[in-house]
């Protein structure tokens, strides 16, 4: 019996993770072609790609520089893939003066193009994601057998460097593995499969000592045109375990790359793919209907079955179809909780056969948050900062990656992952604070949180802005942010719950054009993501960077609520961990999470007034029977702040020198100068770069930058 059917054997490292083809795929309804293909040469693999049609053969050579263009391939069929196809397989021959060695792999297919069955040459075929229902065969010693497993491709005509993306457990960040990261210039390539050595359930984080997915095929070097190329199977026995920088394909007298693909017996058009966070609408449903919809299309498919596995529980529905009627419709409702769904596609035959046609591991449902700015936004690991390792969490999860030095890059790496905070530009990095965020909401709301962070650094506030004539123009940053979403699933009404905005260094203080381009901006996101989208923006530490004194642009940001509806403004100023730019983790990012946890939980999730706001003035007077001291009154809070010792060195008025502050029940901030505040003059809050004394309230969240005149 071919592999993959419904009722075939488990190797000893469990069940599979599953993931369902992609959510829409817009391929004819025709019948699927036959695994027979003409003129197809034979391959070690035959017997492993039973059921596959053969598509492409590619002979390898020493050197290659294929980039942007399409390899020459000895054999080329696809074309013959008219009806579609759900998996795809891939053999590697290496013969040598012993022989051949050889490997077979096969999973989900990882794009609906036949085109993209072959070397990814060009960045629109980039793919670094899980991968389920994973196979493994070989003839080489140490490489083991798969079938049902988890894995992880990289696969990229790009450079890479050795961090990674915190999916695969004990992966290096200083030699090339199994988890790389896939860097925006071109010119290098990566086509490599990896199975995980405990397959059977890869979700969530996992210890740095759990067991690693180990390489099962590599041929890398195949855009860089200047060195031998780079092909292993298994682990490679130098410092790279995934062969890069081998050069060892003159090794071989013959190098064999083979690409198939398995013909659908029906086309999936919609439904949720592995480890998805669907969007739940209004911060209020308490489980989300999810359609499941579909084609037959080989006309001995009587029926198509449904099964749905949660808490261990399965059960199980089928749709009639015919050639007359062909189509199969299924809702799932998916509990909004931290709860795991599993979906099973199956269709069965007029024979009595069945197949397994689509798999989801790991649905689940939740409300969405969007973080958009500069470096403060992206948040990575500082330098001899600590790690954000310990705050990550099964249920926050992001989709793609944030790397958007590179439009076409961007566009092609798909796939949802488990959030981490400590890389930037990286598949699954969302930044330190957001890691911290999404932790804490999910653990006190009870529901997964998907967190998308679209930041770049150092980039002024007109480079966020979008192309009207053409919003979801992938050149520009808007376009990207927009496509992502689009492609997560994660657009339409009420589809995003907040947009956090943390922006303004590069801005260099002047406020109008912030001011401008921000609101401009906010009007985009509300016209693209919904009328009603909270913002919540962070008033930047300092404009710029490394000065404290210029408070234009953040007093203006601290009155973007006076003039933009829906918009909250969350104070920096209390954080000591500052490096003068950015923040270390502890009493840095880290403490940022929670105060963002605390207003969201706040603003969001609870009816009425919001009581968690960062200390804001309201206005300051001088007061008549003392004309050397003056008030600072608050909108809010109204509970007691802690003005820390020395303090009064970050207040401001001209002319004159602030003595002290001292907070005064039913008064406010009072300041004390060494003379009379002159006439029409203004008093200023600065605070500092790095740590220092702070104004706080009881949560630790600093008083707002401001300069407001004294009446």
């Amino acid at each position: 019996m071919p592999r993959h059917r419904l009722n075939t054997r488990m190797s000893a490292i469990g069940c599979a993770a599953l993931v369902f083809a992609a959510a829409t795929v817009s391929i004819p309804g025709v019948a699927a072609a036959g695994p027979a293909t003409t003129g197809a040469p034979p391959t070690s693999c035959d017997a492993e790609a039973a059921g596959y049609r053969l598509v492409r053969v590619l002979d390898l050579p020493t050197v290659a520089n294929w980039r942007d263009t399409t390899p020459p391939y000895t054999f080329d069929d696809t074309a013959g893939l008219v009806g579609g196809f759900d998996r795809v397989g891939y053999c590697l021959e290496l013969t040598a003066e012993a022989g051949t060695a050889w490997v077979w792999t096969s999973m989900e297919a990882l794009s609906a193009n036949p085109d993209d069955l072959g070397l990814p040459t060009r960045m629109e075929q980039s793919r670094h994601q899980f991968v389920d229902d994973l196979t493994v065969a070989s003839n080489v010693p140490g490489v083991r057998e798969v079938d049902g497993g988890s894995g992880w491709v990289e696969m990229w005509p790009n450079q890479y460097d050795a961090t990674g993306s915190g999916q695969v457990p004990g992966a290096s960040e200083t030699a090339r593995d199994a988890d790389d990261a896939v860097l925006w210039a071109n010119g290098y390539g990566s086509f490599q499969v990896h199975a995980f050595a405990d397959a059977g359930d890869a979700r969530g984080p996992r210890a740095a000592d759990a067991a690693t997915a180990t390489p099962v095929l590599a041929v890398n070097a195949f855009t860089a045109g200047s060195q031998a190329m780079d092909v292993g199977i298994g682990a490679a026995p130098g410092e790279n375990p995934d062969w890069t920088s081998a050069r060892n394909a003159g090794d071989y007298t013959a190098r064999r790359l083979t690409f198939y693909a398995r013909p659908s017996l029906a086309r999936v058009e919609t439904a949720p793919i592995s480890r998805q966070v669907v969007p739940r609408p209004g911060r209020i449903a308490t489980s989300v209907p999810v359609p499941v919809r579909g084609v037959a299309l080989d006309p001995d498919v009587t029926e198509v079955e449904l099964r749905t596995t949660r808490g261990g529980r399965r059960t199980t529905r089928r749709a009639t179809v015919s050639p007359a009627a062909p189509r199969f419709s299924f809702t799932v409702s998916l509990p909004v909780a931290l709860a795991s769904t599993d979906l099973e596609l199956v269709a069965l035959t007029v024979d009595g056969d069945s197949r397994r046609i689509a798999r989801a591991v790991d649905v689940v449902a939740g409300d969405v948050i969007v973080v958009q700015g500069q470096s403060n936004a992206q948040a990575g690991r500082q330098p001899n900062s600590t790690s954000s390792e310990a705050d990550r969490s099964r249920w926050v999860r992001t989709y793609g990656t944030s790397n958007n030095n590179n439009p076409r890059l961007a566009a092609a790496i798909g796939g949802w992952t488990y959030a981490t905070g400590d890389n930037i530009q990286r598949v699954a990095a969302i930044g330190q604070w957001a890691v911290r965020t999404g932790q804490l909401m999910s653990a006190r709301l009870g529901i997964p949180i998907a967190i998308i962070n679209g930041a770049r650094g150092g980039r002024p506030i007109s480079y966020f802005a979008r192309n009207d004539s053409a919003p979801t123009d992938g050149a520009t940053n808007y376009g990207m942010l927009l496509q992502r979403l689009t492609r997560a699933g994660l657009t339409g009404p009420d589809a995003i719950d907040v947009m956090l905005w943390y922006q303004g260094e590069a801005d260099r203080d002047d406020a109008e054009a912030h001011v401008s381009g921000f609101t401009e901006l906010v009007a985009d996101w509300r016209q693209d993501y919904g009328a009603e989208l909270p913002v919540h923006v962070h008033q930047v530490r300092n404009s710029p960077c490394d000065q404290a004194t210029p408070v234009a642009l953040r007093d203006a940001q601290r009155q973007l609520p006076d003039t933009v509806g829906n918009l909250r403004v969350l104070s920096t100023t209390g954080l000591n961990g500052h490096d003068g730019c950015h923040f270390a983790y502890i009493d840095g990012y880290r403490t940022l999470g929670e105060h963002n946890a605390a207003m969201l939980l706040d603003d969001l999730y609870r009816p009425g007034t919001p009581k968690v706001a960062p200390p804001n003035p309201r206005s300051a007077h001088r007061i008549d029977t003392n004309p050397h001291r003056l008030v600072v009154r608050l909108r809010s809070p109204a509970h007691p702040l802690t003005v820390e010792d020395g303090a009064a060195a970050d207040f401001r008025v001209p002319d004159a020198v602030v003595e002290s502050v001292v907070w005064e029940r039913g008064r406010g901030l009072v300041l004390t100068l060494d003379r009379p505040a002159p006439a029409r003059a203004t008093v200023a809050y600065v605070a500092h770069r790095r740590a220092g004394p702070r104004v706080i309230d009881s949560l630790g969240m600093g008083l707002l930058a401001f300069q407001i005149p004294i009446e």
